[in-house]
């Protein structure tokens, strides 16, 4: 009988803590249908996180279908990042806040995005981008580093790449995008990124993948080599080392 009432004035008391934290919408997110179940995982996961950092009364994706029904959690995943639709569908469903967004593929890597939205403003919060490679089977993971971030509503901290070459002012392309010359200092995205350092005269490097954690600078310095002066009359285009990250 006294374990009874013990467990009982727990769970009323965990019920008075729950009262005094936001409620959290975590939805699903928009995705194309062969990458749905991927958005949804990644959400179930952020979802997780909230509820492990004990700040958050969280509604997750399930639970959001099983209240809405199918067709009204379609159209509310279709906001996608858009803060205001989000704030009007939150105030709809009775939360205080709502994390959503998209996942799309482009080539060799997903392209993720995820807002946190505060619903009585329409305020972002925070937002959480990021570029990952398909095969490196990492998409969960890169998205839950970033989470605690997300959901805290701080800013994404900014990825810093230096390129750097033994070889003077060496053009740099960032993302197939002209960047500059050597020695260059750019904010990309946290994540990777293709990086060509092309110099007339000189041969074209292997391939390199560069990842840029948020928060941190890379430094990438690729090796440039010089063609001898007699295998230059070829009649050869413009030698190029490509980096991709």
């Amino acid at each position: 009988m006294r374990t009874l009432v013990r467990l009982v004035a727990l769970l009323v008391c965990a019920g008075v803590a729950r009262a005094d934290v936001p409620r959290l919408a975590v939805v699903s997110l928009d995705a194309p249908p062969e990458l749905t179940f991927t958005g949804k995982s990644v959400a179930q996961a952020v979802a997780a996180e909230a509820r492990r950092s004990g700040a958050f009364d969280v509604l997750g994706p399930d639970a959001l279908e099983q209240q809405l029904g199918r067709a009204a959690t379609a159209e509310l995943v279709s906001c996608r990042a858009d803060a205001p639709c989000l704030a009007r569908a939150g105030a709809r469903l009775g939360v205080e806040r709502v994390v959503a967004g998209w996942l799309a593929k482009a080539g060799d890597f997903y392209e993720v995005q995820l807002v946190h939205v505060d619903v009585a403003t329409g305020d972002r919060l925070g937002v959480l981008s990021r570029e990952v490679p398909v095969a490196s089977r990492t998409l969960r993971q890169v998205v839950l580093a970033a989470a605690p971030a997300l959901l805290a509503g701080r800013a994404d901290a900014p990825a810093v790449l230096k390129v750097l070459s033994d070889v003077a002012e060496a053009r740099v392309k960032i993302d197939d995008a002209p960047a500059g010359t050597t020695p260059l200092t750019r904010s990309v995205l946290p994540g990777r990124h293709k990086v060509v350092v092309t110099k007339d005269g000189y041969a074209l490097g292997d391939p390199v993948w560069i990842e840029v954690p948020a928060g941190q600078t890379v430094e990438h310095r690729p090796r440039l080599f010089l063609i001898p002066a007699r295998e230059r009359g070829t009649g050869a285009s413009p030698t190029e080392v490509e980096i991709v990250r």
